[in-house]
């Protein structure tokens, strides 16, 4: 088996909703304007805003298991389930919130030909299979992402980022910086 193999890799599946109005920042009376990531029980469970900033977007988003279960949903029927989920999650009716759609996007990641997936994950026998594949052997080819990340919070952009430099830092230099959390 491969190191590769040894690093657990999952679907995402995003739901991006922009709508007329932020008519999420008054609910039943609270003032819901701060808002910015928002969990809960629906089918898709975690939706963030764009706060700070004003645009009136709500992007969705579940993963692993769940997402697989729907992997073979249209793009129609994964929007669907998401304005769903905002219904059951601000006790509104279908109509009202579909009333105020401007423009919606689904993204499979799992079904996307290039990436099959979205986030990586540790399994027991992820950290040896990074420490193989951030070892350089000589040659021209090095590998860095999120997913080689040796840090607490792999799966992350911020852990993406970081391989990114350490791996650029052994390109400026010819020997790894070591990251504080290999230190």
């Amino acid at each position: 088996m491969t190191a590769t193999a040894n690093i657990g890799f999952g679907n995402v599946i995003k739901i991006l909703l922009r709508f007329a109005t932020k008519w999420w920042t008054d609910h039943g009376g609270r003032d819901l304007g701060d808002l910015s990531f928002l969990f809960s029980d629906a089918t898709v469970p975690t939706w963030w805003t764009q706060h700070p900033d004003e645009y009136p977007v709500l992007t969705g988003w579940f993963a692993g298991p769940k997402a697989n279960r729907v992997s073979s949903f249209s793009e129609a029927a994964l929007i669907d389930m998401g304005l769903a989920s905002l219904t059951e999650i601000f006790d509104l009716p279908l109509d009202r919130i579909r009333r105020n759609l401007v423009a919606s996007r689904a993204i499979n990641w799992g079904n996307d030909p290039f990436a099959r997936g979205a986030y990586s994950y540790a399994t027991p026998k992820t950290r040896k299979a990074q420490s193989l594949l951030r070892k350089s052997n000589g040659d021209a080819i090095l590998f860095s992402g999120e997913a080689l990340y040796a840090g607490p919070d792999m799966g992350t952009v911020e852990a993406a980022l970081a391989s990114g430099q350490e791996t650029a830092q052994t390109i400026l230099t010819g020997s790894p910086v070591p990251s504080p959390h290999t230190r």
